[in-house]
């Protein structure tokens, strides 16, 4: 099995190595029309979504997500430049009486020749387009709502996305300590055009957890992952074959906290995917070489610091995945999302897998146009 599956990947590696494909119902950032001033209108976005793992190994944990999350507001358009809409946040587990969280939403967002500025609750999780090494593709799930500043550029020749989370707050005595994240992401259009597409990405981020008026006795982490890499994209306009991308990446891991309670300090990670992006399905091989990288929101599975098992890790990991996704709109304003992700761990000698199903109506409703 070890060597038919090498076998797979290196075949799919040596067409052209490479990684993800932007799938627009994991996305929420959108800009906004002059044309559309005044306007006041309902915004419903539901998600409902099914993800489970099936592993066995000593770094991951598994387990299901099975719910969904309701998110109703209000939106009023003041002009071209200025929008502000709120509303609640809702999200249910099944299997757990009541809401597994309830929260007020809000935010305030001013665009202008590419920049966006927000203020409130942000356009966050998979819109900041990190590699999954560093940014977990579950906090689509657990993690959606991030609350703080964003600036967004968005040129012909560049983007950039700097955001800063506040987490977790602290007043005088507080027995926690304060939590907040911040990174910025950003790519260089090198080429884009209707065939082929050239970028080079860099992305930083640190997650702190700090302060100096609480009493919780912890001391002060920063842990801080980084990522270059190069993107080529191909659009072949084939009746089958629609289009092929290759990203690579070289990821850093250090702890800048001067009291280091981590197990490892700092680490490295070279992380390659190849994607075919077909008229039925996606085929999405990624390699992950990490020595002693440890990604705080990233996803535990390129983790060499095990969730699982307090003190426990693995200094080096080597992982292959070969995933089928099938990603289509199914009506206006409803997409269909479903995955089954293999992979095989080098390192350990196992095959393992997780899958999952999203299924997201977004929409606005006009209300009334208040001049």
């Amino acid at each position: 099995m070890k060597n038919l599956f090498a076998l797979a990947f290196s075949f799919l590696l040596s067409l052209s190595l490479f990684a993800q494909i932007e799938y627009p119902i994991f996305k929420d950032s959108a800009t906004f029309q002059a044309a559309d001033s005044g306007k006041l209108s309902l915004q419903i976005d539901n998600l409902n979504y099914l993800r489970n793992y099936e592993y066995s190994g000593n770094i991951p944990l598994s387990y299901t997500l099975f719910g969904y999350q309701l998110i109703p507001q209000l939106k009023y358009q003041l002009n071209e430049n200025f929008q502000i809409k709120g509303g609640i946040f809702l999200q249910r587990e099944f299997g757990r009486d009541g809401f597994y969280q309830i929260a007020p939403v809000l935010t305030a967002k001013y665009q202008k020749n590419g920049f966006s500025f927000l203020l409130g609750t942000l356009e966050g999780s998979l819109n900041h387009r990190f590699i999954e090494p560093i940014y977990d593709v579950e906090s689509i799930i657990s993690d959606r709502l991030e609350q703080g500043a964003q600036l967004i550029f968005n040129r012909k020749r560049w983007w950039l996305d700097w955001y800063i989370d506040w987490e977790k707050a602290i007043v005088q005595n507080s027995p926690y300590r304060e939590e907040f994240t911040t990174g910025v992401s950003s790519r260089v259009k090198l080429i884009n055009n209707d065939r082929l597409n050239i970028e080079l990405p860099l992305q930083a981020m640190v997650a702190h957890k700090g302060g100096q008026i609480d009493t919780s006795g912890l001391p002060v982490e920063s842990l801080l992952n980084t990522a270059l890499g190069a993107s080529f994209t191909f659009n072949t306009a084939g009746s089958f074959l629609k289009a092929v991308r290759t990203e690579h990446y070289f990821a850093y891991y250090k702890d800048l906290s001067g009291q280091k309670v981590q197990l490892y300090k700092d680490g490295t990670g070279w992380y390659s995917s190849l994607l075919f992006k077909t008229k039925w399905l996606d085929i999405d091989a990624r390699y992950w070489k990490g020595h002693q990288f440890y990604g705080p929101r990233g996803g535990a599975l390129y983790s060499s610091i095990s969730e699982k098992i307090p003190g426990y890790g693995e200094p080096d990991r080597e992982l292959l995945f070969l995933s089928l996704i099938y990603d289509r709109p199914l009506f206006p304003y409803v997409n269909f999302d479903v995955r089954l992700e293999p992979y095989y761990d080098l390192r350990n000698g196992m095959l393992e897998y997780s899958y999952s199903l999203f299924l997201r109506f977004n929409k606005d409703f006009l209300l009334n146009r208040i001049k």
